[in-house]
């Protein structure tokens, strides 16, 4: 397999949309092969320009062939292409400040796949690989004017429309998760169920609260769970059993294991040790 990555620095001209081409990759996949990509915390355009191939994303695939787009929601989990048959050329597309949502203004799944929307927005693509190839002067303010008509031209002919977070709205959304974890802490709680009462897609959703807060939301959980459990430790008598279960671990072990890599100590050892003092 061979790469070609185009890297883009700040832009001169000031765009009205706060979206944000970042970068864009090439590859050439020769057949057979299977190729594994890593996972992003930013939406992807993928336009396949020749071949014939299938793209895996988890326990689900997608066969592509030449002329389709995938559409990619931010995703840190890896995903794999298989080629089997011939050689496959794709472009990826690596936008920030963005996310795909359809009709109802609801995310859609992590993908979808489009057979070519128009024979414009198929132009509007190759002038942009034409861009980053010649690399004439002010070829990245070009590839995100292009961009911009990409997906003018998608919204026109399909029925995906966009999603353009602004700093203020994820602050709010990220304090309404923290409030909601701070709030529900005893229960249990998983990414689908924060994602379900935030209305945040679940991979941006962990982006924005490790950003904003400096650690996953699993990870705010657990520590949360953990300062509750030493209040309940030196005041109370109550089983480890049943501390584990009053804070919503799922097992007394889990809850040992977790409570120790917190505290270098074991539940017993840190309530004798409150108790000492």
């Amino acid at each position: 397999m061979t790469q070609t990555r185009y890297t883009l620095q700040q832009h001169h001209v000031n765009l009205k949309s706060s979206v944000k081409l970042s970068h864009v990759n090439m590859y050439h996949c020769e057949s057979p092969a299977s190729n594994i990509f890593p996972g992003h915390p930013y939406s992807k355009i993928i336009f396949i320009q020749k071949g014939q191939g299938q793209f895996y994303f988890g326990n689900q695939f997608l066969p592509v062939r030449e002329n389709d787009l995938l559409l990619v929601n931010p995703d840190k989990q890896k995903f794999s292409v298989d080629v089997r048959e011939s050689p496959l050329d794709f472009v990826i597309l690596g936008i920030e400040n963005l996310s795909f949502i359809d009709d109802t203004k609801q995310c859609i799944l992590l993908f979808t796949r489009l057979s070519f929307p128009s024979d414009t927005c198929q132009h509007l693509m190759q002038m942009l690989i034409h861009e980053l190839e010649k690399h004439s002067e002010f070829y990245e303010d070009a590839c995100r004017y292009y961009l911009n008509l990409i997906l003018i031209e998608i919204q026109r002919n399909t029925n995906i429309h966009y999603d353009f977070p602004s700093k203020e709205k994820n602050n709010r959304d990220c304090k309404f998760v923290k409030e909601y974890l701070d709030s529900h802490y005893t229960e249990n709680i998983t990414l689908d169920i924060l994602s379900k009462e935030s209305k945040m897609n679940k991979y941006y959703l962990v982006h924005s609260f490790t950003k904003h807060f400096g650690c996953s939301p699993i990870s705010y959980l657990n520590d949360k769970r953990i300062e509750e459990s030493k209040n309940l430790l030196e005041t109370t008598n109550h089983s480890i059993a049943a501390i584990a279960s009053m804070i919503g671990f799922s097992s007394q072990s889990y809850f040992s294991q977790s409570f120790k890599k917190n505290t270098f100590m074991t539940p017993n050892e840190y309530r004798r040790a409150s108790r000492q003092i």
